[in-house]
């Protein structure tokens, strides 16, 4: 009888470590970024399966995202996450979508924050949804056009609302600010747009042969819904 019970506990146990290492891998299985001060990110590459979920948790002491510096079709990060407050943590948006191979990455709002997402070949990439909501794309291909026109040529698609658009071009060195524009938009539409650079940044791009340009679309939609669209391009 005795023996009978102990046999019971000790399959229950083993039942029970069993579900405990199950539960502890799918706790491992989704990746995390993260980003550390000063203004970094904690390690150089983060790797997971095709399929998975990556969170974007700041433990620095300034506010951080995570983009994705290649973009889809319709001109968005392939994967992104909201700005995120010092200790807080978010979900970067997409990782599920991607298929394998190495992605680079990067902090919008400080420059030379940089690292990369490997995508194993394990797993299943989750199909990606139609694009909607707001999405933006660098037309121009010349950095000579761009300074002898003062104008930067991009495309932008967005639901009804208001857009705020944005660009600054990156060299090694320095960010410089080119300009922003208010866009309202009555309905769903795709537009191209001529943003116009201030002086100061025409006159700093003279003296550069290349620089990778970086715009950025902020839609509000109704009910404060607000979206982003981040995209770049490296103009010679």
């Amino acid at each position: 009888m005795m023996a009978a019970v102990r046999r019971g506990l000790g399959r229950a146990l083993a039942v029970a470590v069993f579900a405990s290492l199950l539960g502890g891998t799918n706790a491992w299985a989704d990746g995390t970024i993260t980003a550390r001060p000063p203004n970094s990110f904690g390690s150089s590459v983060t790797t997971i399966d095709q399929g998975e979920k990556v969170t974007f948790q700041n433990m620095d002491i300034s506010g951080h995202d995570v983009t994705s510096n290649q973009t889809g079709d319709d001109g968005s990060p392939l994967f992104r996450s909201a700005l995120i407050g010092p200790g807080s943590s978010g979900p970067v948006e997409g990782t599920e979508y991607l298929t394998t191979g190495s992605y680079d990455f990067f902090c919008s709002v400080h420059p030379g924050m940089e690292a990369t997402l490997e995508v194993t070949s394990a797993g299943t990439p989750v199909p990606r949804p139609e694009p909607e909501g707001v999405a933006v794309k660098v037309v121009s291909r010349s950095l000579d056009r761009v300074v002898e026109t003062g104008k930067l040529k991009l495309k932008v698609r967005s639901r009804r609302g208001e857009v705020i658009l944005g660009a600054r071009a990156k060299t090694r060195k320095t960010t410089i600010a080119l300009g922003s524009k208010k866009l309202q938009f009555d309905q769903a539409d795709e537009r191209k747009v001529a943003l116009k650079l201030s002086d100061s940044a025409r006159k700093a791009l003279r003296k550069r042969s290349s620089a990778t340009l970086i715009a950025t679309a902020t839609a509000t939609h109704g009910g404060g819904h607000t979206e982003r669209a981040t995209a770049r391009r490296k103009l010679d």
